[in-house]
């Protein structure tokens, strides 16, 4: 009898658990914590969520919400996190999820069987016993902002460094930087605004960034910036794209170099958009020092690049985070330098039931794109769909790759960054494709999400 293993039950966990429950798919979804959400969860008892006491959304409620069911109206543009866990539980129990969930329960082991399917083992909470389960499929959907990422190697002197140091996926509040000389290293959402917020209380905050990178306003023309992937301007080709956003940023934003920043060397659609209308304000007041990559660190000093040298009480590493998968065999599956060699980001073509969720990061939220990739599975799963061959998946793959190196900046940061617009055409295609090779029909070409030569959505 078919079973399947939904691992998390988190935003792409609920998707593919709301997909599989809508096509009578039978199916457990098991999350370490006790409750649904994620890393939407504050205080998460799993352990794996790094959202922080005043954290909002940096993306507008219309472009958050899933395919399926709109946030409510009356929620703020930006929502609070405590919004976005209500609107998940509300998701969940709208499409009767929870009768599938296994709570307080974390997967420890996922193992190809000889004779097809999965070996699935898991620990209860608080117990000793180990329980082994077997799968026809798994569906790994156990997020990728959850492994804090540090400088590797670390930069010289961080372990002779006196004062405190922290990922940011330990940050809850500014209380404790409150009179201190603290250091924010990233460029990334969470650096943008937690240096802007410990600016409030700080001594001094420094924010350090290796790179130049473009930042957005959460508003831009009255509405908000995410709305641009549904704007005219998301269907222009992508060389009037870029000159046409970067003049769009200096008439709403003003020139980097006013609020102290270098100017970004390649365009604005190059890497992932980081948005804080409070880091830009921090930085106009003087109350947040922009400062190149940190060289070194003393006991109570940093060093950066440009040899400049500042007191340091505390370092907040806002340097992103690993993609791992504890329960997997580094040979089964693994994304070394932050690269997943999986199918439209879902599927690795050698390894035949085994299906990913949500390992792809478009410039705007991520919701909207789960549903869609979660009914792919599903018709894959109930055999409605047929994939291309493994060879096919992979030269598919490896064309992928190649213009994302020429889209892309280089970084582990943007191993998974796609076009909201180009992928889920993409899947639409490859679910035709594979309807007509389910049929026996002449096999079709397969589909490549990568970014599209002529024209990119932001």
């Amino acid at each position: 009898m078919r079973r399947t293993c939904v691992i998390g039950a988190g935003p792409s966990g609920l998707a593919a658990s709301k997909v599989l429950a809508s096509r009578n798919v039978p199916f457990d979804c098991f999350e370490a914590g006790s409750g649904i959400g994620g890393l939407w969860r504050y205080g998460n008892d799993n352990g794996m969520s790094g959202v922080y006491a005043s954290l909002h959304a940096n993306v507008s409620k219309e472009s958050m919400s899933f395919s399926s069911m709109a946030m409510p109206e009356t929620y703020p543009v930006f929502p609070h996190h405590s919004m976005v866990l209500a609107y998940l539980e509300d998701y969940a129990a709208s499409f009767g999820l929870h009768r599938h969930m296994v709570f307080g329960t974390r997967v420890t082991s996922v193992r190809p069987l000889d004779d097809g399917g999965w070996e699935v083992v898991c620990r209860r909470r608080g117990g000793v016993a180990e329980e082994t389960r077997r799968y026809t499929e798994v569906v790994v959907a156990n997020g990728h902002h959850w492994d804090p990422r540090l400088p590797a190697p670390a930069v010289p002197g961080a372990e002779e460094f006196g004062g405190t140091a922290i990922h940011s996926h330990d940050y809850r509040s500014p209380d404790p930087y409150a009179g201190r000389r603290v250091l924010v290293i990233g460029m990334g959402n969470s650096a943008c605004e937690i240096a802007a917020e410990i600016s409030r209380t700080a001594a001094r905050t420094f924010l350090s960034a290796r790179d130049a990178a473009p930042l957005f306003p959460k508003m831009l023309l009255g509405r908000p910036a995410d709305h641009l992937v549904v704007s005219p301007l998301s269907d222009l080709p992508r060389f009037l794209k870029d000159p046409a956003l970067r003049l769009l940023l200096r008439l709403t934003r003003g020139a980097a170099a006013r609020y102290g920043l270098p100017e970004p060397v390649r365009g604005p659609l190059a890497g992932h958009p980081s948005t804080s209308d409070e880091l830009l304000v921090q930085l106009a007041r003087g109350a947040v020092t922009p400062k190149p990559g940190v060289r070194s660190f003393g006991r109570d000093t940093a060093v950066f690049s440009d040899d400049s040298r500042e007191p340091v009480d505390a370092v907040v590493y806002a340097t992103g985070y690993r993609i791992s998968f504890p329960f997997l065999e580094p040979a089964v599956f693994a994304a070394p330098d932050g690269r997943t060699d999986l199918y439209l980001r879902t599927v690795p073509p050698h390894v035949p039931g085994l299906y990913f969720m949500g390992l792809a990061q478009p410039a705007g939220a991520a919701f909207p794109l789960l549903e869609p990739q979660a009914e792919w599975i599903a018709e894959l799963i109930e055999g409605a769909v047929a994939l291309p061959s493994p060879t096919d998946m992979t030269r598919a793959i490896t064309r992928e790759w190649r213009r994302h190196r020429t889209t892309y900046v280089s970084t582990y940061r943007h191993g998974i960054e796609i076009d909201h617009r180009t992928y889920r055409r993409a899947l639409r295609r490859e679910r035709r494709a594979g309807r007509r090779r389910a049929r026996g029909a002449v096999p079709a070409q397969p589909a490549v999400a990568g970014p599209a030569p002529a024209a990119d959505a932001l």
